[in-house]
């Protein structure tokens, strides 16, 4: 074969005959980097140097680094709120506390028209006109004769009545009031004076047993007490400066601050009898009508003494002392007394100081106290009680009784009570 020439273009030589194809081969200069790259990356590839491992450096703790600044951190903090403290924990503010002042309390008026009279020698009654509004009691004081005035005795407010007992034949009693409540003690109302008339020649009136057993003095005997609910050995029970016994005369519960009344309280019943009369008895007690209309009664102290009550006729309505002049001929003035009760009711106390009459219209009330041979005089305070609770409603219209219509009563028989009540009773204070 003939070498071919460098030029770089070689002219094409005519195909040459089937049989005798011939392979031309691209000198290798002349191969395309891509076939040179394409043969190259299928030459296996050198193996990379191994790669030479360091040793690490040993790592420091970063704990102390953080306790540090925590602790930095909580000490610029604690500071911080320390140094302003009053700004972000104010004080709370104090509370206002108002104050109201009371209005001062001044001392109560004086009563006025304050009478004394004494028709007999056993006592002296007195009455008198309250004319204050805020008073917590009074005080009655008194004097004999010239002597100097002394504290007699303290009564409930708003009292208008007292019966005095303490009294001294021929002997000449000038009495005054004083007001009271917190503030202190009103001016004296004016004085009134009384004598005491000697005691009577005649002896017509039966000598009297004794008061029952009053241990602390208080004008409640010891039986007494037991109805009210009061302390044998304490003159003053509740405390509130008045005597049991007087409390008691006054209608006020002696176990129960004033103003508490029996009424208010469990310790009496109230009776309405169908003539119209009404009066308060002691719970345990009873109450037995005699006749249907109540024109006679009995109450029993289950002690042994009794009350009775009866409607007597004064169909002529003379006065309750000529009355009695008539019905008791020969008995002197002098041993009758006169008697008001806290309702306005007046009348007489008999010869035996335990009967008392109270005009009513054209009949006559009458409470008797019967002792049944009992050696004391156990409620003689009860007594008064009842009479000063008493109330007497218009003029009574009795139709004459049935046939039958007196029922006997035994004492010692159970009595069937017949009582009305007059609002519920609340318990005693």
């Amino acid at each position: 074969m003939t070498p071919e020439p460098t030029n770089p273009i070689t002219p094409v030589a005519a195909p040459a005959p089937a049989d005798e194809l011939e392979i031309k081969v691209i000198p290798e200069e002349f191969y395309g980097g891509g076939v040179r790259m394409t043969v190259e990356e299928k030459k296996p590839a050198a193996p990379a140097p191994a790669a030479q491992v360091m040793p690490l450096a040993p790592q420091k703790s970063r704990l102390p680094v953080i306790i540090a600044v925590v602790v930095l951190l909580m000490a610029i903090g604690g500071g911080f709120i320390y140094f302003n403290r009053s700004l972000l924990f104010p004080a709370p503010a104090a509370p206002q506390i108002v104050v109201e002042t009371p209005e001062p309390i001044e001392v109560p008026a004086a009563p006025t028209d304050v009478s004394a009279t004494s028709t007999n020698y056993q006592s002296i009654s007195l009455i008198w006109t309250d004319v204050a509004a805020d008073e917590s009691g009074f005080r009655l004081e008194r004097r004999a004769g010239d002597g100097a005035f002394a504290s007699l005795t303290s009564l409930p407010p708003n009292s208008t009545s007292f019966l005095d007992l303490s009294v001294e034949s021929g002997t000449t009693y000038t009495y005054r009031l004083l007001a009271l409540n917190e503030a202190g003690e009103s001016a004296p109302s004016n004085e009134a004076s009384a004598t005491v008339p000697s005691s009577p020649l005649i002896s017509a009136r039966p000598e009297l047993p004794p008061a029952g057993l009053d241990t602390d003095s208080d004008g409640v005997t010891d039986l007494e007490e037991g109805l009210y609910g009061t302390d044998v050995r304490k003159s003053d029970t509740d405390s509130d400066g008045f005597l049991d016994g007087n409390e008691v005369f006054h209608l006020y519960n002696p176990a129960g601050v004033a103003p508490v009344k029996l009424l208010d309280s469990a310790l009496v019943k109230v009776n309405t009898a169908p003539v119209g009369w009404v009066i308060s008895i002691p719970t345990p007690w009873g109450l037995v009508f005699n006749t249907t209309q109540g024109t006679k009664a009995t109450i029993d102290t289950k002690h042994g003494e009794l009350f009775t009550i009866t409607i007597e006729e004064n169909p002529e309505r003379k006065s309750i002392a000529e009355w009695y002049a008539e019905k008791n001929p020969g008995v002197n003035a002098m041993q009758v007394m006169p008697f008001r009760s806290k309702g306005g009711y007046e009348g007489i106390v008999g010869t035996d100081l335990l009967t008392t009459y109270i005009p009513w219209g054209d009949r006559v009330f009458v409470l008797a106290y019967e002792l049944n041979g009992q050696p004391f005089i156990n409620y003689r305070t009860t007594y008064s009680m009842m009479l000063n609770s008493l109330i007497l409603s218009g003029m009574p219209e009795i139709t004459p009784p049935l046939p039958g219509a007196e029922l006997p009563f035994e004492p010692s028989a159970t009595p069937t009570s017949v009582e009305t009540s007059v609002g519920e009773p609340t318990p005693a204070t």
